[in-house]
């Protein structure tokens, strides 16, 4: 049984708000943050977090949101107080129902934020499994790529995107989808949810293509065949102002998290005087900084990947060891080894420890199962699919 501690407001809370996951080298929590989106001060107040309580190096997650690892477990009260005041669990009951990735595109950021208060809204879609993706992109949008179990598809010109929830969009699901207002869209996903939910049978189907296939075909009412056509993801580098800045293998330091607010901080003598800002932490391992493309020689210094010939575009691992247990091959450190010798021009290579090949990106990649050097990952690039 837990002991509830005090939130500001006297109420008790709950230590399990948060559902931790213990791994070889400490306890686990993954952040909720619809869509990757976050302000830039309260990266730096979670980059501090993790270096108080356990490793000060916060892990980018596929689905475009962070993990604080080698946590002492059970977690302190004080840690959970103080993620909660920073507003990332503004719903205990919805902790596991987190996954809403999404362009990093600020026009959806509207339809982001409809979709994730029209969830948390819903009691019962607590019961959605943790692996339940929604998704928000445009119509090539690169998270159509992703995973998704039901994604709401902008249909509205870029310029007019965000301006207000009028104009068009669609709802797709398991290849089919259904026209509809923005307005309407949210809802019309998170149906497509309850039904899920209602069609579930046992604890293990936790995304719809585990669903017959005669029950997903009435998950959408309506739809007609509808195919994807999403764009590759996007290329560390400038764009326009703004800077897609690459984290290697996922790995946000304390450093690259101060650099991060640094690029923020206005001209003038008074160092406090900080500009509060958002940023988008893609399910590519990436962050997208509104601004940031003058400051790029200076994230890199930090450590961030800021051009599109970076190895680090085609090279992710698994943890591996030692903060893995299913394996003894140090997958991270071998993949720094052999970043210099990777083709940046070449195919995407995974480096894994075992058959599960966690981390995995969407796209199409090559697999350097259990190297036991540099070369063997520079090799598997090379291999014949």
């Amino acid at each position: 049984m837990t002991t509830p501690s005090r939130s500001r407001d006297g109420a008790d809370r709950c230590p399990g708000l948060l559902s931790p996951f213990v791994s070889a080298d400490g306890a686990m929590v993954r952040l909720r943050m619809p869509g990757g989106r976050v302000d830039v001060t309260t990266l730096t107040e979670i980059s501090a977090l993790a270096g108080h309580f356990g490793d000060p190096t916060l892990t980018l997650t596929s689905r475009g949101s962070l993990q604080l690892r080698g946590l002492p477990e059970p977690l302190p009260r004080e840690l959970i107080g103080a993620i909660d005041d920073l507003g990332l669990i503004p719903s205990g009951a919805h902790d596991k129902a987190r996954n809403i990735v999404a362009d990093p595109d600020a026009g959806l950021d509207d339809l982001v934020a409809a979709l994730d208060a029209g969830l948390l809204a819903d009691p019962s879609l607590a019961g959605l499994p943790g692996r339940f993706l929604l998704a928000v992109g445009g119509p090539d949008g690169p998270v159509l790529a992703e995973p998704f179990d039901v994604a709401v598809v902008d249909e509205s010109l870029p310029g007019a995107r965000g301006t207000s929830l009028e104009g068009s969009a669609r709802v797709v699901v398991d290849g089919r989808s259904v026209a509809v207002s923005r307005a309407e869209a949210p809802r019309v996903a998170l149906d497509v949810a309850r039904r899920f939910l209602a069609a579930r049978t046992d604890d293990r189907t936790w995304n719809v293509a585990d669903l017959p296939e005669e029950v997903r075909a009435g998950l959408l009412p309506g739809g007609s065949p509808f195919a994807c056509t999403p764009a590759e993801p996007p290329a560390p580098g400038p764009t326009a102002e703004d800077l897609l800045a690459l984290v290697p293998l996922g790995l946000l330091t304390p450093t690259m998290a101060t650099a991060l607010v640094e690029v923020r901080r206005p001209p003038g003598p008074e160092p406090r005087n900080l500009t509060s800002a958002t940023v988008v932490v893609t399910p590519w391992r990436s962050i997208l900084i509104q601004g940031g493309a003058a400051h790029a020689a200076e994230l890199a210094e930090a450590g961030f990947a800021t051009t599109p010939d970076s190895p680090w575009a085609v090279l992710t691992a698994c943890a591996g060891a030692p903060s893995c247990g299913r394996t003894e091959i140090p997958t991270r450190d071998l993949a720094r080894e052999a970043a210099p010798f990777v083709d940046p021009t070449g195919p995407a290579v995974h480096v894994i420890g075992c058959d599960r090949a966690c981390g995995h990106p969407a796209r199409p990649h090559m697999t350097s199962l259990n190297p036991t050097s540099a070369a063997d990952v520079v090799a598997a690039q090379h291999e014949k699919a």
